[in-house]
């Protein structure tokens, strides 16, 4: 898993970017790829652990996770 913090998220469009804590890089996150309960939302500044999967458009995460979660798969 990597490690990263919520750049943007566009809760009309459900998208946004998460910067990798690693690389400095910033990648495409969709709502779907949240695998949290309840309604899937990022906020501006949040950790998040996941992991990167190519994309129509390059690498994307999937597999996001809060880090301060309670519930960790």
């Amino acid at each position: 898993m990597r490690y990263g913090t919520v750049k943007q998220f566009d809760h009309g469009s459900s998208y946004g970017f998460i910067t990798d804590e690693q690389n400095h890089k910033s990648y495409f996150v969709f709502y779907t790829a949240i695998k949290e309960k309840g309604f899937k939302h990022l906020e501006v500044g949040q950790k998040v652990k996941y992991q990167l999967a190519q994309g129509k458009n390059g690498l994307q995460c999937v597999n996001v996770y809060l880090t301060d979660s309670q519930e960790r798969r």
